[in-house]
């Protein structure tokens, strides 16, 4: 689990504080019981700050969610967007291809309205010629035949007529429909495709709305976030400045009492040199996933440093004190979440991070045995799942675990 500088910056503090020489005189100063009041009224501060960088966690959580579901939003709007674009494409290339057949439909038409114009003009010159002869009747011509030869060749002349005639009627009628329904199918068909065209265009429109609507919302939740995050950072600092003040007044509670193990010139302090300290979870239970060290971030998947353990483990599996001591930090912390330590001597100190709700078993101030139990497995804070973050320092600093651990 990576943290930030300013959970670095609040772990050395406390540190520090813990072992910073006390005066004598400020005991004879304060009472045991003023200290006390102090000491309390500072723990009821902490844990309302507490409980705020709690809340503002869950806020953001919550803007990551809905940040990460806007983004598929978007996702899937775009690829919307390019698919009605395509169709859109399409169609204007259907537009082309039917303009284009109606400028070949055009020229057929053309060539229809000519046949029908020179049909026309027979049937108008057969129309006159019937004119021109008054009452004269195809009947009239045959009864005027002088010979039976003369009767069946004007009768035959007269059929002949007739049929061209009836085959014109019938060739101008039969060109006629054809236009009509030509007309009829090039201006449907483009009607048709300018009406998808008008729908396809509405539906992009649509779609480029929501995604406007989608980067505002986008750009507001960013707002908010980098708002708390701004408030987190104060809540943070101010949490340090409590904790470190809770640590200052646990130290003169154990001057003014006794000999504490917080005290650099208590005789009862281990010198720790490697491979002493007791396994904080049961042999067993866990798994390691995440060594001392560079590591890629889980979160953000670059390369960063690691300044401890994860050990993952079933959620409520025991937590143990990897050697005596006292705690001074047992609380909520930011990326940590909920999170343990324990001050063993002047130089050494352990950090146990990420315990489940309600898996806090011991409090500030409390002197802990080496291999109690003082917490439970959990995943809260800056975690991916159920695991502990185990940290050990010396002089304030981070160094890797296995080299303490048996």
């Amino acid at each position: 689990m990576k943290t930030n500088g300013a959970t670095f910056s609040l772990l050395a503090c406390l540190i520090t504080w813990s072992i910073f020489p006390i005066p004598n005189t400020w005991a004879q100063q304060e009472s045991a019981a003023s200290i006390q009041k102090q000491l309390d009224d500072i723990r009821s501060q902490k844990k309302k700050k507490a409980q705020s960088m709690k809340s503002i966690d869950s806020e953001l959580e919550s803007i990551h969610r809905q940040e990460k579901q806007l983004n598929q939003d978007l996702m899937v709007i775009d690829l919307k967007r390019n698919e009605i674009q395509l169709k859109i494409d399409k169609l204007e290339q259907q537009i082309a291809f039917t303009r284009d057949e109606m400028v070949l439909t055009q020229a057929e038409l053309n060539e229809i309205s000519l046949r029908l114009a020179e049909r026309d003009s027979i049937l108008r010159a057969r129309v006159k010629a019937l004119y021109e002869q008054g009452n004269t009747t195809y009947l009239d011509l045959l009864l005027g035949s002088e010979t039976f030869g003369e009767f069946l060749l004007r009768l035959e002349s007269i059929q002949m007529i007739v049929n061209q005639d009836n085959q014109i009627l019938a060739e101008h009628q039969k060109d006629k429909d054809l236009l009509t329904k030509k007309e009829k199918s090039i201006q449907d068909s483009m009607d048709s495709v300018k009406l998808l065209m008008e729908e396809s265009e509405t539906y992009k429109l649509t779609l480029d709305q929501q995604y406007q609507k989608s980067l505002v919302l986008q750009a507001a939740l960013k707002e908010k976030q980098d708002k708390l995050t701004e408030i987190k950072d104060e809540e943070e600092q101010a949490l340090k400045d409590l904790m470190a003040a809770e640590a200052k007044k646990i130290a003169e509670t154990k001057k003014s009492n006794r000999p504490s193990p917080l005290a650099p010139s208590t005789s009862s302090m281990k010198t720790f040199r490697g491979g002493e300290l007791f396994l904080p979870l049961p042999s067993n239970s866990y798994r390691l996933t995440s060594a001392f060290g560079l590591r890629d971030d889980p979160f953000t998947g670059k390369s960063a440093g690691h300044n401890g353990l994860d050990l993952a483990a079933p959620k409520g599996t025991a937590i143990y004190a990897a050697e005596d001591g006292v705690v001074t930090i047992a609380s909520y912390m930011g990326g940590y979440g909920n999170a343990i330590v324990i001050k063993h001597n002047d130089e050494i100190s352990t950090l146990y991070a990420h315990i489940r709700e309600g898996g806090l078993l011991v409090e500030s101030g409390q002197e802990v045995k080496r291999g109690q139990k003082i917490a439970e497995v959990g995943s809260t804070g800056r975690s991916t799942g159920n695991h502990l973050h185990f940290t050990v320092y010396k002089n304030d600093n981070a160094v890797d675990p296995n080299e303490y651990l048996k």
